[in-house]
């Protein structure tokens, strides 16, 4: 498991200091293991299926994946060892064949394939978001796709389920990684996640519940493109799935 939480000793005895989040590491026992500080808000956190590594995200400025000043910081970790295997930025970046490079670089959602060194994730330059593909012991990123942002693969590894730019909102969609078509999900509201798949055919999210009391509630969907929304975990955030 990993788990990003402030450290509000920080805070607490310096209200002028920036934020530091405590990145833990646990094992299956859910005890921790390996445990850092780094400054930032957290964001994203995820770990390979084989539980080789782990990758979380940190806002550094800003606060929102809409904050066209916001910057980013997305590193990769060994969870065996605790060892940082690098922030993205440090990799190497390929796009049409040549390499893409720019300072401000903004790097995302990541999402980790069977092998875990497959990964993908979002890269931001300028307004333009893009789908990369990544190879952790290459330390290399490809850019497959525009406008995707906070991926997930499903469980075949055949598509990713990701929140697509659609004038003032967030379109969840799914894209098939052999054709690039993309399909719209049947979610009428804007959604602010990235999302988890339950199986190869149901997509999991969280968003506002209005049934009262008004919170957020984990809903389900097919990821198809038909049906409708429903709630499959009500009072529940970011769920996370672990296959057979």
């Amino acid at each position: 498991g990993l788990c990003l939480m402030y450290d509000t000793a920080v805070s607490l005895s310096d209200p002028l200091a920036p934020p530091q989040v405590r990145v833990s590491l646990l094992g299956a026992d859910f005890q921790t293991r390996h445990q850092i500080t780094v400054e930032g808000i957290p964001s994203r956190a995820r770990v390979s299926p084989d539980g080789k590594y782990a990758a979380y995200t940190v806002f550094l400025t800003g606060h929102s994946y809409n904050d066209p000043n916001m910057s980013t910081a997305t590193v990769l970790l060994d969870t065996a060892t605790g060892a940082s295997l690098g922030n993205l930025e440090e990799f190497e970046t390929w796009k049409d064949g040549q390499v893409y490079d720019a300072p401000e670089f903004n790097f995302w959602g990541v999402t980790f394939a069977k092998d875990s060194n497959l990964f993908y994730a979002t890269l931001r330059h300028g307004g333009t978001t893009y789908l990369v593909r990544g190879d952790v012991s290459a330390r290399r990123l490809t850019v497959l796709h525009e406008n995707v942002e906070c991926p997930s693969l499903s469980p075949d590894g055949t598509r990713l389920a990701f929140k697509k730019q659609t004038g003032s909102r967030w379109q969840l969609t799914v894209l098939d990684l052999a054709t690039m078509q993309e399909t719209t999900l049947a979610e009428p509201e804007g959604i602010d996640d990235q999302v988890e798949w339950l199986d190869n055919d149901r997509i999991l999210y969280q968003k506002a519940d209005y049934d009262p009391p008004k919170w957020v509630s984990v809903f389900v969907i097919p990821a198809d493109g038909s049906g409708q929304p429903e709630i499959f975990l009500p009072n529940a955030t970011s769920p996370a799935v672990v296959y057979p």
